[in-house]
């Protein structure tokens, strides 16, 4: 293996020796022009829906957007909430409970949930509904409680007792900066406990060379951030600065019901979102999370001249690292086998626990 970012074709018998739970999967390949390469399949922690669904629309939706992602080579996310009242966002905790519980085979993993407010800047929404508010104790320990919560996207400047880092710690969840106006101190206080950092350069206080924002606070103090590199959220060289800055710089889709399906109107939240091209938006032009997928998320990331070893890295590796996920992520023997196969350059089908599926093109 490489790194254990690559399986090739030659390396099938050693696992098959050591590791039976493969052993079905790599009987069913049958041969092809070249042979087939196997990166980790995609960690993508920030999904807010796909196929018309948005995961916030109960049980029957949420099960609908892991099969969707899955068809387009998503092996394993987040369902990510938008701010809303606190009755929904039990509803939305109630219901990932459920398909934890009882999964679908075929379809990408549910490693939990990840709450992108509501305790967030409400002058910095971008697309997110109008239902910021201050911070809750309660509400924040009984969604802690569920155990189903991985990620809470929170403002420090909503927080100056660092209560949310505090409270997340000691349930073992992630807490992220983002939807802020804070300043670079406030920034790297918040990342000195601990925190990571929620689509990085959007939705948050920028870059400058004094009196910077979030931005470069992360730059210069992150370990862990998520970005969109789809080259609309983020373009190429912005991309490529933090890239170099962050030492475990991770990709996410931020991904809306408009994942896979045509132009149209669907949901975000309480919003009615419009999907043009490869731009989801508000009725005024503003960014709406995005209908970028794992297969193109993919070829932007090639086209900017990443190997697939740091696309692995990027894409698998170090979410998987961020959520302690650590069976997911690389190739290796007792892990899942999680993979994306690789036709030439092109990812072609998705192994879920050793069972493989053509991905849509």
């Amino acid at each position: 293996m490489t790194d254990g970012y690559y399986l090739c074709a030659g390396e099938w018998r050693a696992l098959r020796c050591t590791h039976t739970h493969l052993v079905h999967a790599l009987d069913t390949i049958k041969p092809a022009r070249s042979l087939p390469r196997f990166v980790p399949a995609p960690v993508d922690l920030h999904v807010h829906g796909a196929g018309g669904h948005d995961v916030m629309e109960g049980e029957h939706a949420l099960r609908e957007v892991l099969r969707t992602q899955a068809s387009l080579g998503c092996g394993a996310l987040l369902a990510t909430s938008v701010a809303a009242p606190l009755e929904a966002i039990d509803a939305f905790l109630a219901s990932v409970k459920t398909v934890i519980a009882s999964p679908d085979a075929g379809s990408a993993t549910l490693l939990g949930a990840h709450l992108e407010g509501p305790f967030i800047n409400p002058n910095k929404l971008g697309a997110q509904p109008p239902h910021a508010c201050s911070l809750d104790t309660k509400a924040l320990e009984r969604w802690l409680q569920t155990g189903v919560v991985r990620v809470v996207t929170y403002a420090p400047e909503v927080d100056t007792a660092s209560i949310v880092p505090s409270l997340c710690a000691r349930y073992g969840v992630r807490a992220q900066i983002g939807h802020t106006l804070c300043s670079a101190w406030q920034a790297q206080s918040a990342l000195a406990l601990g925190c990571g950092v929620t689509h990085l350069w959007n939705a948050m206080s920028g870059a400058a060379h004094r009196d910077g924002g979030a931005a470069v606070a992360a730059l210069a103090k992150a370990g862990y951030a998520e970005i969109i590199p789809d080259g609309i959220h983020v373009d190429e060289l912005a991309f490529l600065a933090s890239w170099r800055a962050i030492p475990r710089l991770y990709a996410v889709t931020d991904g809306t019901a408009a994942v896979g399906m045509s132009d149209g109107a669907y949901r975000l939240g309480s919003h009615e979102v419009h999907k043009h091209g490869h731009r989801v938006e508000l009725a005024d032009g503003t960014l709406a999370g995005s209908c970028l997928d794992q297969l193109r998320l993919c070829k932007v990331l090639r086209d900017w001249s990443l190997s697939w070893p740091e696309i692995s890295r990027m894409n698998s590796e170090f979410p998987a690292q961020w959520l302690d996920e650590s069976s997911l992520g690389t190739i290796a023997v007792g892990q899942r086998a999680h993979w994306l196969e690789l036709d030439e350059d092109r990812p072609c089908a998705l192994w879920l626990d050793g069972q493989r599926q053509e991905l849509h093109q």
